[in-house]
């Protein structure tokens, strides 16, 4: 399995459409970082749609700069859905915080548990991949 690493996360692979970021613990996440990290999304997908499931069950910061940077619909146009894997009150209230004031423009979900984020990444995947060949169909 290919993994890329970053200043602040291990990025790689989980299936077909689906990618895993991995925090590293203890990080701070400022528009350098979040620019790398999309950098190194980009070099992976290769302008393919993908869904990304973020484990974040470390301890992290992230800047009002770089929340503002990941939500921005022109970085997210490839993004199908992200679910973002969390479990202490400060990492779901940045969660809480980037969902509801930086709305991304992707679909964004929190999950306590890695089943079930993957379960409804799988779920959003099937709506896109079923959207895009109805209109594939349409237009024929």
């Amino acid at each position: 399995m290919l993994i890329t690493e970053t200043q602040t996360a291990s990025i790689s692979y989980i299936d077909e459409y689906r990618l895993l970021i991995k925090l590293k613990e203890n990080i701070e996440i400022d528009v350098e970082e979040a620019t790398e990290n999309y950098e190194a999304v980009l070099k992976l997908t290769k302008g393919q749609k993908y869904a990304v499931l973020i484990d974040a069950r470390v301890p992290v910061q992230v800047s009002p700069e770089a929340r503002k940077y990941g939500s921005n619909q022109e970085r997210q146009k490839d993004l199908i859905a992200q679910a973002i894997i969390v479990n202490t009150l400060a990492n779901r209230l940045i969660g809480n915080f980037i969902i509801n004031f930086n709305k991304p423009f992707a679909p964004t979900k929190l999950f306590s548990d890695e089943e079930t984020a993957m379960e409804w990444l799988k779920e959003q995947i099937v709506k896109e991949t079923s959207s895009k060949f109805s209109e594939d169909r349409n237009a024929e």
